[in-house]
């Protein structure tokens, strides 16, 4: 299992899978102790795989994906908020990667601003 988290605080998060797959839970997608994720929803998508790539929640299948491709569902005006706040369970069947733009909910112990 290979992947990567890019964070950023107050803003979206991105997750980078390959290989086999992974379960992203939401402590994954925090900054640090400051921000404590609630939620997540797939804001955009793009992936690349010989097989097919499931992505759950819940036990909910959310997306199947084959071939290549991306989907910005933003440009929809939508997100996939599907148990949101439950972890992301990412299989890929015969290799191939998947890249998740993911929005957040959060708390933060230190209000914005400093206040």
């Amino acid at each position: 299992m290979a992947f990567e988290y890019i964070n950023t605080l107050r803003s979206a998060s991105i997750a980078r899978v390959i290989d086999t797959g992974t379960t992203i839970a939401l402590a994954n997608l925090s900054t640090g102790a400051n921000e404590t994720v609630t939620a997540a929803s797939i804001r955009k998508v793009a992936w690349s795989t010989s097989g097919y790539i499931s992505i759950t929640r819940n036990a909910v299948p959310i997306l199947n994906l084959h071939n290549s491709g991306s989907i910005q569902f933003d440009d929809l005006n939508t997100t996939l908020a599907n148990n949101s706040t439950q972890p992301i369970v990412v299989v890929i069947n015969t290799g191939g990667f998947v890249v998740l733009e993911l929005t957040k909910e959060a708390t933060y112990t230190t209000a914005p601003g400093g206040y």
